[in-house]
């Protein structure tokens, strides 16, 4: 017997509260060593929150990924005025993509939302809520591009 998807709707969105697929478990699978490399609580959400947007991008059709990582790099270096390394992060999540295409080509769910909980001064445990609705993020691109800058 198929086991019914449990969904919690949260204003227009729909979050799977009982997916087949743990995005949780996919993401630290896939961008693990990544977000490491913040020392801290928050620059392990940094990190997370790279890689979740390097997911997203990975999850759009090939010929809009470019255009997505441009407005991306834009948009970080307008809320960082002065900000040198714009290429880094953009190298960063150029990586992210292939990784992301390479390990899990056939998962197109969206992440909407991901956060690092501390457990321990060693361990933290990264949540995530995706949609496997990908017009979401049409709508979510749609309206980062049309926010006054």
């Amino acid at each position: 017997m198929k086991k019914k998807k449990k969904q919690m709707k949260r204003g227009n969105l729909f979050v799977n509260t009982s997916p087949e697929i743990k995005m949780s478990e996919l993401i630290g699978e896939y961008a693990s060593d990544y977000i490491n490399m913040g020392e801290s609580t928050v620059e392990r959400q940094s990190y997370l929150n790279g890689a979740c947007t390097a997911w997203n991008i990975a999850v759009l059709p090939e010929h809009l990924r470019e255009e997505a990582l441009s407005r991306n790099i834009e948009e970080y270096k307008r809320i960082n005025p002065g900000i040198d390394d714009a290429d880094n992060l953009a190298h960063d999540l150029r990586k992210l993509v292939q990784k992301k295409l390479q390990m899990f080509p056939g998962v197109k769910k969206v992440i909407v939302d991901a956060s690092i909980e501390p457990i321990s001064d060693t361990k933290y445990r990264v949540i995530v809520a995706s949609t496997d609705n990908p017009e979401q993020l049409k709508q979510m691109l749609t309206k980062s591009s049309t926010r006054p800058k």
